[in-house]
């Protein structure tokens, strides 16, 4: 089967490429930017599409002669609306068998990225194209968790910490094996929306306290503003571009999660798995020899 593979460098992709290529599938790795063909054609892609992608008849090509898409939206910017709806007239366009699209766990709530996914899966279901939803919750993501907090001590959150709000995470190599499973699977899937979580519901202090432990040594929790995390986070001075987008995005994570715990539960995960979905410690275990190292 061909696949076209968008965000293909992301951190989902660059999990899910090579499983996909195991598996004996075909795959076109999509990305905006030139720059990393010989990093994603390690991975195993056969080819590479450079292009933009919120523009129809770009996706249309880069859609040509593959029987299925796993569609993973650019992070934090306002035209991932575009790119969405461009995928939907580009599937249309090829009568692409099997559109996969990554979500967000729980897009009724108000939060501005949320809302972009949301209007994007209501025109895919409109559309009657064959088609499956993921929707993970918060990613396990080795430079925040890891990297920062096994460099500074601390673990950096843009949200307010003494409320104690908790909330799921998600390893990605869970994602991806879930994603590589209905794909491959294609018509058993169609038409569902499988929320994603994993077993944890943690709040930042725990989280920190379990990276004491695999680091052996003490990590702080620091409440960070948004443009604060971003900022030291990130390495800007100013914050104005696409940047500012991304501000947006994460000050309407910020304001939610301030006030609420975002939490799911593991049980689809796991029956997809067909295996224990990661826990927090696992993934910290699995990624700090790696990292230290």
């Amino acid at each position: 089967m061909k696949i076209l593979l968008t965000a293909a460098a992301g951190h989902q992709g660059k999990l899910l490429l090579p499983k996909l290529s195991a598996l004996g599938h075909t795959v076109r790795a999509a990305r905006a930017t030139p720059g990393k063909d010989d990093e994603l054609l390690a991975l195993g892609a056969s080819e590479v599409f450079v292009g933009d992608l919120t523009e129809v008849d770009t996706y249309t090509r880069a859609l040509e002669d593959c029987d299925a898409v796993y569609h993973v939206g650019p992070a934090g910017i306002a035209r991932e609306t575009d790119y969405g709806l461009a995928m939907i007239e580009a599937a249309r366009r090829n009568g692409t068998r099997h559109v996969v699209m990554s979500s967000v766990y729980h897009t009724i709530i108000d939060i501005v990225q949320h809302r972009w996914k949301r209007d994007i899966e209501e025109k895919l279901f409109e559309s009657g194209l064959n088609c499956t939803v993921l929707r993970p919750c918060d990613f396990m993501v080795v430079e925040h968790y890891i990297d920062i907090p096994l460099r500074t001590g601390v673990l950096p959150m843009f949200w307010n910490i003494a409320g104690e709000r908790r909330g799921s995470m998600i390893a990605i190599d869970d994602l991806t094996d879930v994603a590589a499973k209905v794909l491959t699977e294609g018509s058993r899937h169609y038409f569902a929306n499988y929320e994603l979580a994993g077993p944890d519901k943690l709040n930042a202090h725990e989280i920190a306290r379990i990276l004491s432990r695999v680091m052996a040594k003490p990590i702080a929790v620091e409440e960070q503003s948004p443009e604060q995390f971003m900022k030291r986070n990130f390495g800007l001075e100013e914050i104005s571009g696409v940047w500012r987008e991304y501000l947006d995005v994460i000050s309407s994570i910020s304001a939610w999660y301030s006030k609420h715990d975002f939490v799911g539960n593991p049980n689809v995960l796991e029956w997809l798995l067909g295996r224990p979905a990661t826990n927090f410690e696992t993934f910290a275990r699995k990624q700090v020899p790696s990292t230290a190292s």
